[in-house]
């Protein structure tokens, strides 16, 4: 069963390709390179993928230029899966390092066609139901809660890949946190714990966040009341999604 690894990289950070190249070297992996795209060269005006008033209602945030590009270089990504003859193909941020266990957990995860999308990097740990279990101690879950972080990290199957593209646009959340959303994107999203990457080094210098403090792009208290309403639907979405995961 094979399975392709992508990378994505911006032009301007050589050093986190080489870094990363020699990483999954190490476990016997060649990468194929996907060319970031650098947000922060893409005036408002072509920002074509972002539903800008969707996107303030429910994230309370204004999009950082940074977010775009992540949200445009996963869609390259997810494209270029979908154009491969791989079974499936992993997308991984050039801040993470492999685990020795990745790929035998990984190929064991496609012995059963039970997923469309699985995310293996996570920031938060909520409480999860085990649909079943893998290798070196994992499991294939679903979060009651979240969002619970990070798009550094996951599989795909080709077969998906393009569904999930269309599924993603335009963009009215951060990347991330639209990619866990199974229950918006119709595909089976599911989740490998513990984690079958680290981040590495440079992960604390983001890319995405570019020296400006996250949280002064908030919106004003009562402006992100439909933030608020949105977020307070995703908590039941979630929850019923949690609880149907894994049956016919």
């Amino acid at each position: 069963m094979r399975i392709d690894f992508f990378v994505i990289n911006l032009d301007r950070s050589p050093e986190r390709l080489a870094d990363i190249r020699a990483d999954a070297a190490a476990h016997g992996i060649e990468l194929i390179r996907i060319a970031g795209v650098d947000g922060k060269t893409i005036p408002d005006d072509e920002r074509t993928l972002l539903d800008r008033q969707a996107f303030l209602a429910h994230h309370g945030k204004r999009p950082m230029p940074g977010e775009y590009g992540c949200y445009a270089s996963h869609l390259k990504a997810l494209e270029a899966i979908a154009a491969s003859d791989c079974e499936a193909g992993v997308v991984l941020e050039d801040d993470v390092r492999l685990r020795e266990e990745c790929v035998p957990v990984l190929q064991a995860l496609l012995t059963r066609d039970d997923w469309d999308v699985v995310r293996f990097a996570h920031h938060r740990r909520p409480k999860r139901r085990v649909l079943r279990a893998l290798p070196h101690g994992r499991h294939l879950a679903v979060p009651f809660f979240g969002p619970t972080g990070s798009a550094a990290a996951y599989i795909v199957r080709q077969s998906a890949a393009e569904r999930l593209a269309r599924a993603l646009v335009p963009m009215t959340l951060p990347f991330d946190v639209a990619l866990e959303r199974g229950w918006a994107t119709g595909l089976r999203t599911l989740d490998i714990w513990d984690d079958l990457v680290r981040f590495g080094p440079l992960s604390k210098s983001s890319l995405t966040q570019e020296g400006e403090r996250y949280a002064s792009r908030k919106l004003k208290p009562w402006r992100r009341l439909p933030t608020l309403a949105f977020r307070t639907r995703e908590l039941v979405r979630r929850a019923r999604y949690a609880g149907k995961a894994g049956r016919p």
